[in-house]
């Protein structure tokens, strides 16, 4: 995993005449942070997403939807996430990470904000969604309050269900595709 590395992203979609194409075929490239809102080096490709349940054809001019790391209710978002290693990350930090665009609650200090605020990846926090992790490069320490402590690897694919979590830095860098989908959090 290098300085900058893009992301090809290819989309398609319908023309108004119904008539299928590929939307979109560009190269992506990362944010990357400057450890205020997420731990620095912390890269992340912004791939696609919907803010509710998509209506298809996807016709070619509805691509619209919150620039967030994650959605609304109904909502998806696919992302690549690369953790920098242990030793820290040398990457300087570009572009701008994206809001929050759900709640996300601390269990140290028992808040509940819709900013990600100070908060940092070791931070036992959960948000309101389903998170599917597929590593596909690396090492990634996952740790599920009161349950035990998983080590993911290339190839292993995690969903998380709005539990409480930190995730600790591996001794090389981890690379992975999330898709987060938008849920609700009922208190009982």
């Amino acid at each position: 995993m290098s300085d900058f590395d893009t992301v090809r992203r290819i989309i398609t979609a319908q023309k108004a005449d119904g008539r299928n194409v590929v939307s979109i075929d560009e190269q992506v490239e990362p944010c990357i942070s400057d450890g205020t809102n997420t731990n620095a080096g912390h890269s992340l490709w912004r791939i696609w997403g919907s803010d509710d349940i998509p209506h298809l054809p996807l016709v070619d001019d509805e691509f619209t939807y919150e620039d967030t790391m994650f959605a609304p209710p109904g909502g998806y978002r696919v992302q690549i996430c690369e953790f920098p290693a242990k030793s820290g990350s040398s990457l300087k930090p570009r572009g701008q990470f994206p809001g929050l665009g759900t709640e996300l609650g601390r269990n140290d200090t028992h808040t509940v904000s819709d900013e990600l605020g100070d908060i940092n990846d070791t931070v036992m926090h959960y948000t309101n969604s389903v998170d599917i992790m597929i590593v596909l490069e690396g090492e990634l320490e996952f740790h599920v309050e009161g349950a035990e402590q998983i080590i993911l690897r290339k190839g292993d694919v995690l969903v998380n269900n709005g539990v409480a979590h930190a995730w600790f830095n591996g001794p090389v860098p981890c690379r992975i595709a999330m898709i987060a989908q938008g849920a609700t959090r009922t208190v009982s």
